[in-house]
């Protein structure tokens, strides 16, 4: 019988089930749990007391003041959580601090003792038998919003609970007999079909560990989200057009497109638009390409625009968008991938982008001739490449170039100068710091390189002298002017120095006397030495002027076979430091990982997706370790009218050497 307790004096306690006021419990100091409860557990405790009231009772023992009369409060033992969740509810204004909970008092047990056993000799539900549970309310008519409200849970856990009740039988008993672990569970709740489900489930020995495996045997035919032309049609407009997204209820970020033939419809459409608008620019063919290929029988030589005068307000525009993204890229140079500041930073350098082209024109004759591409790069972004010659089209090109140039004395028409050529945006951003970083090393390579190849180092030395006295321009990052730029390789140039001129130390027309007596060959190996010391090709890939230095870095490593591997190689502070996309997409291609199974190669790509930065950094620097990775803005382009091995040539060149 439950009894009320009003008041207690001297050493009458009563025992039993009784009644006690919630302002009287407090938490016993003999409570084993010192980790504190969490506030979601507090929470679902409240939210499933207000729906079914407490279903178990508290435990508790009387406190006793020191003259040994009982003080009124009681400790609880067992159901510090429940005496926590109903003042949660107090505080939410549910019920009065003074309601009644139904409590045990027991005085017979340690108080230490009871509330250890309430901790540890108990076994949690078997999370089977658990989502059956949860399905059987849902079958039985309560809805799933309802269900989160009475147990205190999400609505999207109790959708995972009632994925699992939905899997076939025979998933759900090997998950009893320990034939698969709950993440293997979690991966067959992918795809509703039972008789799939037992499909795969025969495929693999048991047992089966290896979630991704399963996942990516459920969803084959299917289109991952983080696909290209997923990308660049969005699940919005793909929903919209009627299609359906698979998602996994336990993986956030794992999503896949049902219906392939309708994505590639949508962006056929999309790419038709873009074609179109090409079309009417004057072009006289445009091509599409959804997938890596590329477009067939073009020349090396491209069209190139000429850009017209800027109107002030144009000028004035572009220089405020300049000043944002360089801004801009100050505050993110430490940023995460996840920082709002880079959409806003994408937008205006979009803004910017979309201002500079519209001040480039076109020749309208030669576009007649010549031809433009769409393709989606790895990110779904659309590339618009302009001024595309087939090689059948070069002589028609030539002849209304000529009789332009003979009308109106200019040089007008085609380049294959990359100094010209429109840029495109390939593989994910890397902030300016980093960017520094990685041309600073490319900067010592060249130098390095440079500093050891005499002929080189005379050609860009009469280059540059040619391009001061004609246009009075300067060559981006060559400081030819007998001035050094410090670099942290000062004192391999300077054994170079010491090497080469043993009389440095006398008067400066002793030195040059002894300058003029060396052979042709000693004058120019100092001569490349002395070249190389004025090159810093170090810039933050952000301006105009940046672009420039890149490109003439390729130019003179391409001059050079630079190879920069023998200079640089990614370690981890690099990986923590670049974008987790280029991590992921150069383990995808290592050797280690590109030699696995289909399956095998998928699950480990998607582990690595899963990864934190600083784990994904230390897998990614063991892995490719001695493999020779480059970023793009250091590997050496091919020099023009070299040939380049291709990788049918290297295995052939292999398979000869073996023989």
């Amino acid at each position: 019988m439950t009894q009320a307790i009003a008041t207690h004096e001297e050493h009458a306690v009563q025992t039993g089930v009784v009644l006690i006021p919630l302002n009287k419990l407090k938490k016993s100091p003999d409570n084993v749990r010192k980790t504190p409860h969490t506030k979601a557990e507090i929470e679902a405790l409240a939210a499933s007391i207000h729906a079914k009231g407490i279903l178990q009772n508290l435990v508790v023992a009387p406190e006793f003041l020191e003259s040994g009369a009982a003080s009124g409060f009681y400790f609880v033992t067992i159901g510090e959580g429940r005496r926590q969740a109903q003042l949660l509810r107090v505080k939410r204004k549910q019920i009065a601090d003074s309601e009644p909970v139904r409590c045990v008092i027991d005085t017979g047990n340690d108080a230490r003792e009871i509330s250890l056993d309430e901790n540890v000799t108990r076994s949690a539900m078997s999370v089977m038998d658990e989502v059956e549970a949860f399905a059987g309310l849902v079958d039985g008519g309560m809805s799933v919003d309802v269900v989160s409200r009475r147990f205190g849970c999400t609505v999207r856990l109790v959708e995972q609970r009632l994925a699992l009740a939905r899997l076939s039988p025979k998933i759900r008993s090997a998950y009893r007999k320990g034939d698969i672990n709950l993440d293997v569970a979690r991966a067959f709740a992918i795809n509703d079909d039972h008789a799939a489900q037992d499909r795969v489930f025969r495929q693999f020995a048991k047992p089966i560990t290896h979630a991704a495996s399963v996942r990516n045997a459920l969803t084959a035919g299917r289109i991952p989200a983080h696909d290209r032309l997923a990308r660049f049609v969005g699940a919005e407009a793909y929903e919209a057009a009627g299609g359906h997204l698979v998602r996994d209820l336990f993986e956030v970020d794992i999503v896949f497109f049902d219906d392939g033939e309708l994505l590639q419809r949508i962006a056929s459409e999309r790419l038709d638009k873009m074609r179109e608008a090409l079309t009417a620019e004057g072009w006289g063919w445009v091509e599409t390409l959804t997938g890596h290929g590329q477009v067939e029988g073009c020349a090396g030589e491209r069209l190139h625009p000429t850009q017209r005068k800027l109107k002030a307000a144009e000028k004035k525009e572009i220089g405020q968008l300049e000043a944002k993204v360089e801004a801009l890229d100050a505050k993110l140079e430490d940023a995460e991938e996840d920082n709002p500041l880079w959409t806003e930073r994408d937008e205006a350098e979009a803004k910017l982008d979309a201002l500079r082209e519209a001040t480039l024109l076109f020749d309208a004759k030669l576009m007649a001739h010549a031809g433009a591409a769409v393709a989606i790069d790895r990110d779904g972004r659309p590339v618009i490449t302009k001024g595309l010659i087939k090689r059948g089209e070069l002589k028609t090109i030539a002849k209304l170039r000529k009789a332009d140039e003979a009308r109106t004395g200019t040089r007008s028409g085609t380049s294959n100068s990359a100094d010209e050529a429109e840029e495109t945006s390939a593989g994910p951003r890397f902030t300016k710091a980093l960017t520094e970083r990685l041309t600073e090393a490319r900067t010592r390579g060249l130098r390095a390189n440079l500093a050891a190849n005499p002929t080189v180092a005379l050609g860009l030395l009469v280059y540059t002298l040619m391009r001061q006295s004609a246009d009075r321009s300067s060559v981006p990052g060559v400081g030819i002017e007998a001035r050094a730029i410090g670099f942290d390789d000062d004192d391999a140039m300077e054994k170079a120095r010491i090497s080469y001129a043993e009389k440095a130390d006398e008067d400066e027309l002793a030195f040059f006397a002894a300058c003029i007596d060396q052979p042709t060959e000693k004058l120019l190996g100092m001569l490349a030495v002395f070249v190389a010391e004025t090159i810093d090709l170090t810039h933050g890939g952000v301006s105009f002027d940046d672009k420039r230095r890149q490109r003439m870095g390729d130019a003179l490593a391409a001059a050079l076979d630079l190879d920069m591997t023998r200079h640089w190689e990614a370690d981890e502070d690099f990986w923590s430091s670049a974008p987790k996309a280029l991590a992921v997409a150069a383990l995808e291609t290592s050797p280690a990982i590109a030699g696995l199974g289909e399956q095998e190669r998928a699950g480990m790509i998607a582990a690595f997706q899963k990864m934190k930065k600083a784990e994904l950094a230390r897998t990614a620097a063991q892995t490719l370790k001695g493999a020779g990775w480059l970023p793009d803005l250091l590997i050496t382009p091919s020099r023009e009218g070299a040939f380049a091995v291709t990788a049918a040539g290297a295995n052939a060149i292999a398979e000869s050497q073996a023989a």
